[in-house]
């Protein structure tokens, strides 16, 4: 097929698509909302009234989130601000399966998180509350912008752990709190300092025992409390 050939046939597929879409809109009347039974699509844009995008629904989020489906929130200024996203896969028998709802603070990651992850036979279902820098220093904007647009996998694992090793301490995120089921089975309410350092556990065991935990700066038991 030559050239031209294959552009009158594109020609006639654009005009052909045009043209039911026209007819499509000359049917409906002024205020009339359109209406199917059933629509597949890859990826859907919500917008505002200005034409911005507020909420992305896609099956596929690449090149980072390839593997999760659902739905990504944007704030008014285009900036990702939290959502709902989920996978799950089983392969010989063993699964590996997830699903999480965020919400993200203003310019940074999330930083509330209800969220369910599993490997083989080990799960953790909870929520999570994330402290975040107030502002984003240049070593943590420098992460997010190398990182973003890379897909998981060894060589983003490489450049995180070296563009994380030049981020300061105060510009780090630290999970808090952690209200939740833990990967031994057991009720776990945990708090931690603004390391990352858990200081308290509360706990009942997946045989019923109860317990309360005191911690230091290091992590270590001081005082526990059986019941």
């Amino acid at each position: 097929m030559s050239n031209e050939q294959r552009f009158l046939r594109f020609y006639a597929i654009l005009v052909t698509v045009v043209l039911a879409a026209m007819a499509l809109g000359a049917t409906m009347r002024p205020g009339e909302n359109l209406r199917v039974r059933e629509l597949t699509v890859e990826h859907i844009n919500v917008v505002d009234t200005t034409g911005r995008v507020r909420v992305e629904i896609a099956g596929s989020f690449p090149p980072r989130r390839g593997a999760l489906a659902g739905l990504l929130f944007v704030n008014n200024d285009g900036g990702e601000a939290g959502g709902l996203v989920y996978e799950g896969t089983k392969v010989s028998g063993r699964v590996s399966a997830g699903a999480t709802l965020t919400m993200d603070q203003y310019n940074e990651d999330q930083v509330l998180a209800l969220h369910y992850d599993q490997d083989g036979e080990q799960r953790v279902s909870g929520l999570s509350v994330i402290d975040r820098p107030t502002h984003m220093g240049p070593e943590l904007a420098e992460l997010y912008r190398v990182l973003d647009p890379m897909p998981e996998g060894p060589a983003f694992d490489s450049v995180k752990k070296v563009l994380m090793a030049r981020v300061p301490l105060s510009q780090r995120a630290a999970r808090r709190v952690f209200v939740g089921r833990d990967p031994a089975g057991a009720a776990t309410v945990e708090l931690k300092d603004r390391a990352g350092v858990a200081r308290l556990r509360l706990a009942v065991d997946s045989l019923g025992m109860a317990s309360i935990s005191f911690l230091d700066s290091t992590g270590r038991i001081v005082r526990k409390v059986v019941q």
